[in-house]
């Protein structure tokens, strides 16, 4: 039995690699048109372009440049996030989206991408309430509650966090992530079925989904069937074979 609570440990949030950084939706209500001076707009549009070629440090310059002539430019510091973000430098990212949000807080790119940055930065609290003001802002959309239900599940919450991710499911009925997080909600909760029903729906939408195998294994090896959980096994070698040595490593024990 112990070896069985010792699988569920090592079954982890499935987080996109990376998690994604949200843009503008259409039906997301645009609150953040603004008159701003020519020079601000010139430096902002240069920003963009820079963008757009992968040169994110010019960006930075660029959107920063746009900020000195208009410091309550919000396209312009949520930008500036992103690039920072682009860079894997988190903390100016953090400090940039956080300004944004105090520019328009009701709006849900900026609001997400903040959550996001304070993932990377390992504030999971701080980004469960970014993420629950995401989803109140916009309920009907599902990678909100995705989010939601990332950071509640590395908060330890994980009723919370398996509603947030049937909530996206219901949403999306085709969210592998979201099929995926909720299998693993599932199995911290120790409800075994449902997780392996998840798993099997991931696979069907997606069937070299690593993931998924790696928790079919688990709930094979959970319910003593050795010949289906050898089964998995040998796929899992094949799509991910980090994984499948966790599994090999963790039986040895």
């Amino acid at each position: 039995m112990k070896r069985f609570f010792t699988i569920a440990a090592i079954l982890v949030w499935v987080c996109p690699t990376p998690v994604a950084w949200s843009v503008q939706s259409e039906e997301e209500p645009m609150t953040l048109k603004q008159n701003v001076n020519v020079q601000a707009s010139a430096s902002f549009n240069r920003g963009l372009r820079l963008e757009k070629e992968g040169k994110w440090q010019e960006a930075i310059l660029a959107f920063q440049e746009a900020l000195r002539f208009e410091p309550h430019y919000g396209e312009a510091c949520h930008h500036l996030g992103l690039a920072f973000g682009h860079l894997h430098q988190y903390p100016q990212a953090v400090e940039a989206l956080k300004e944004t949000v105090r520019l328009q807080p009701r709006w849900l790119a900026a609001r997400e991408n903040l959550g996001v940055a304070l993932t990377k930065v390992g504030k999971w609290e701080e980004a469960r309430a970014e993420f629950q003001e995401a989803v109140r802002l916009a309920p009907g959309r599902s990678e909100g509650h995705y989010l939601l239900g990332l950071a509640l599940g590395k908060l330890g919450r994980h009723q919370e966090a398996m509603e947030a991710f049937a909530q996206a499911v219901k949403l999306q009925p085709n969210f592998v992530k979201a099929h995926n997080n909720l299998g693993m909600a599932y199995i911290k909760l120790d409800r075994w079925q449902d997780a392996a029903r998840e798993f099997k729906k991931t696979i069907s939408l997606k069937p070299d989904d690593a993931e998924a195998h790696y928790g079919l294994c688990a709930y094979y090896i959970k319910m003593g069937n050795q010949a289906a959980a050898a089964k998995e096994y040998k796929t899992l070698q094949r799509l991910d074979p980090k994984m499948a040595k966790k599994i090999a490593d963790l039986l040895q024990k």
